[in-house]
């Protein structure tokens, strides 16, 4: 074979690797684009099925609301029916704009139908009345902030599933369990205020020898504790911090329930 057909058929075996290259780029582009769009539309049907359970929770919140405002409506108020339909429909409307355009849009057509009633609150011969079907907007108000929050809060968890599945059972079982006890807690505590010796940490938990050394040992094998040296101070690690942190978050912030 002469060095020039052997460089053609160099380049063209090269040419044949690229095209089939350019091939395979475009099957994990391709593959890759309908993972997304599995994952939108995943994430989407989850959304839809938590709204739709929360709108059902708000429906039967708000049903109980207006058949209290019926009950307390006065007798011989002259504008009694044209005022229950006009709430009624208002609560309806809210929810129907709730379980086609969402939240957001929700809360803005409810506002409009506050800003009506503050305006011809002067019309209504009962104040006590007034008050019932301010409240009624109050709790759907409410209601629908909660479920915003919660549809938000479960969006980002459904976001979150790649990431569970790179959680190792044994390592966060460990590290909870370190922090399930009470008195580990409270050391964590006592050194978010400042690194502490041994002998600080035995007066401000009132612990002392073996049952300290254990707890201690056990946050610094966990990572949430650290010592200077041997017999110097213990100090809390970003780690520890951060458990903290999260648990201030988990008392806090739980998940939005209605």
């Amino acid at each position: 074979m002469t060095k020039v057909s052997f460089m053609n058929d160099l380049n063209a075996r090269v040419d044949e690797i690229n095209k089939k290259l350019d091939e395979l780029l475009r099957r994990v582009n391709t593959l890759q684009d309908f993972l997304l769009q599995l994952s939108t539309a995943l994430e989407a049907a989850n959304v839809k099925a938590v709204e739709r359970e929360l709108l059902s929770q708000i429906a039967v919140e708000i049903d109980e609301e207006l058949s209290s405002f019926r009950r307390e409506r006065p007798s011989n108020c002259p504008l009694r029916d044209l005022c229950t339909r006009r709430v009624e429909k208002a609560a309806f409307r809210v929810l129907q704009t709730f379980a086609y355009k969402g939240a957001d849009d929700a809360l803005k057509e409810l506002r409009g139908h506050v800003e009506a009633v503050g305006k011809h609150a002067e019309d209504c011969p009962s104040d006590g009345c007034l008050k019932s079907a301010v409240r009624i907007f109050k709790v759907l108000e409410e209601l629908v902030e909660h479920s915003k929050q919660t549809v938000a809060f479960r969006r980002e968890i459904f976001r979150q599933w790649g990431n569970f599945d790179e959680i190792d059972e044994e390592e966060v079982a460990d590290m909870l369990t370190s922090i399930s006890n009470s008195m580990r807690i409270k050391i964590l505590k006592i050194l978010s205020k400042g690194r502490k010796n041994y002998v600080d940490i035995e007066r401000m938990t009132g612990m002392r020898g073996g049952h300290l050394q254990f707890h201690l040992r056990n946050l610094i094998d966990t990572g949430y504790v650290t010592q200077e040296k041997p017999k110097g101070k213990y100090l809390i690690t970003s780690k520890g911090l951060k458990v903290l942190k999260l648990m201030c978050e988990l008392k806090r912030e739980k998940e939005p329930t209605l």
